[in-house]
């Protein structure tokens, strides 16, 4: 029987070369920064989806998302506002689902989540403060869509966190 193989000088141990075990921590800590979204991925593309179909839909009356993002039809500063956060949010939304940045991820989860509070006071300002405002299926899908981003990019983002570099 020959006897067990033993890690020669250039064997990838920490031992071996501090330069080495440096260069494999920094690496173990860019792929930390990594995240895998899984079920989740299908859940915010849908929202995705769901958000900029909505764009296309009425809000209020016959103004659709479109016309408010870009000003052509006054519904007021808080619908224009929820229209701009709900774009950003869909966007930062699918290029955190290409890229799959961990940074990206939390990006997306802070827009989302304030979309969906500016969607939630645009839908109360729109019935509250307007005499005989109404509020169509494209503002209801667009702040679910944003609701939906948001709690799927929180739970992305709390799972996934990164971790501290070993050192």
């Amino acid at each position: 029987m020959s006897e067990p193989r033993r890690p020669g000088p250039g064997a990838l141990s920490p031992q071996a070369s501090p330069e080495l075990a440096a260069e494999l921590t920094r690496i173990a800590w860019r792929v930390d920064r990594w995240i895998d979204p899984g079920p989740g991925a299908v859940v915010a593309g849908a929202g995705v989806a769901a958000v900029l179909a909505a764009l296309l839909m009425p809000w209020s009356g016959r103004a659709t998302g479109w016309e408010i993002l870009a000003g052509t039809v006054g519904l007021g500063p808080l619908p224009w506002l929820f229209t701009v956060a709900a774009v950003t949010g869909a966007v930062v939304s699918g290029v955190a689902l290409l890229v799959r940045h961990w940074p990206l991820a939390w990006f997306a989860a802070t827009v989302t989540g304030i979309g969906a509070v500016t969607g939630l006071w645009a839908v109360w300002a729109r019935q509250t403060a307007v005499v005989g405002g109404d509020i169509g299926p494209g503002l209801v899908v667009t702040v679910l869509g944003v609701c939906v981003l948001f709690a799927t990019w929180a739970r992305i983002v709390v799972a996934c966190g990164p971790r501290a570099p070993r050192g």
